[in-house]
């Protein structure tokens, strides 16, 4: 036992001074930099692409006797969208569906209205989206539902009244305003009559 242990530690130590001796001598050769710069970007790009193509590939939901079923990211994508949305999400939700062990998980980001109790709103979420899954598409082998709220909308306390400016009092004199002292229109009209009245 000890042997395979010291062989396997012998194996490494080679492996690890042959790789820093070819990386010594690689960085010793003219234009070494850039041309170990040109490597990782070319890495890079692979990485990216590789992941773009697995983005747009549809997901595999399970196997039948006639052959293979499988979804696009954008009808699972819409029918998330669409149970956050009944259940009251107040933007568009940012949806990330994903499989590891076999399983569909998905990551859902959303706003909800402010007064929500938040344990109830996302368990509620969480159970409404792995009863669609199941019933609409077929899917069993359901992972991870993860959801994160990115904010609140609306005000949490809602005043029972407005607050409006206070009403000008009124004098109970005041309250006829045709009759009034104040503004005798009835009596300016009478006047006037009178006067045209003399003068003819």
């Amino acid at each position: 036992m000890n042997s395979t242990i010291d062989l396997i530690a012998q194996k490494v130590s080679e492996a690890i001074l042959f790789t820093a001796k070819f990386l010594k001598t690689a960085w010793e050769q003219p234009n070494a930099p850039e041309f170990l710069g040109i490597a990782l970007a070319a890495f890079i790009l692979l990485i990216i692409l590789r992941k773009v193509k697995n983005y747009r590939k549809p997901i595999k939901l399970f196997d039948n006797r006639v052959g293979v079923v499988e979804v696009s990211r954008k009808a699972l994508d819409e029918l998330v969208q669409s149970v956050c949305y009944s259940l009251g999400a107040l933007n568009r939700p940012d949806v990330d569906i994903y499989t590891r062990r076999g399983r569909l998980c998905m990551s859902v980001s959303l706003k909800l209205e402010s007064g929500q109790k938040l344990t109830d709103a996302t368990a509620e979420i969480q159970s409404a989206l792995t009863s669609a899954f199941r019933e609409h598409l077929g899917v069993e082998k359901l992972g991870r539902i993860d959801v994160r709220v990115l904010g609140f909308k609306g005000l949490i306390y809602k005043p029972a009244t407005k607050f409006l400016p206070p009403a000008p009092e009124i004098d109970d004199e005041d309250t006829d305003v045709l009759f009034s002292e104040k503004n005798p229109v009835i009596n300016s009209v009478d006047d006037s009559k009178r006067e045209s009245e003399e003068k003819s």
